[in-house]
């Protein structure tokens, strides 16, 4: 019996010792190379789109800027209004045109709440360097525009030129 204490007391202190955490399965250091093929593709894809964008822009005799989002953007008419925030609602009336200067939509009147994700990516973020009461034009690639699916007439893989007008 003495001895039974004498292991219970030895055993008591080693076992309330703190476990070591457990990783999940799926957080293991394995690298997915599928995956890492698909992101150097997709980069390859997205320099060889921002390429082509380049030669377009510089055939036009306007002056255009790029954005770090990656589209190309002129505004056209400077204003006075309020600059365009995350969570603003504001009006914008907009023409979408293909590169070969075809144009896909008539002029569509939309209003959105900035930061909700109602327009392409691209779009959105062109319209955050605006004022209200500007215009602008910009060159959208496809990875931030209608992306790989396309939409109703826009073809999948296509870059897009937005004219836009932000109303004040």
């Amino acid at each position: 019996m003495k001895y039974f204490f004498f292991f219970l007391l030895i055993l008591l202190p080693l076992s309330c010792r703190k476990q070591a955490p457990q990783l999940p399965s799926n957080k293991g250091g394995e690298v997915d190379g599928q995956a890492v093929a698909l992101l150097g593709i997709n980069k390859t894809i997205a320099n060889e789109e921002d390429s082509l964008l380049l030669r377009y822009v510089s055939t036009i005799d306007s002056v255009f800027e790029k954005n770090n989002a990656g589209f190309w953007y002129r505004i056209h008419k400077r204003g006075n209004g309020e600059p365009v925030q995350e969570k603003m609602l504001v009006t914008i009336s907009y023409q979408v045109y293909l590169l070969d200067n075809n144009i896909i939509s008539e002029t569509t009147y939309q209003s959105v709440e900035i930061g909700k994700k109602q327009l392409p990516t691209g779009l959105e973020e062109g319209l955050k360097l605006m004022r209200k009461g500007e215009s602008a034009t910009f060159i959208v690639p496809w990875y931030i525009a209608y992306g790989m699916k396309g939409k109703g007439e826009i073809p999948p893989y296509t870059s897009v030129i937005f004219e836009v007008k932000l109303a004040n």
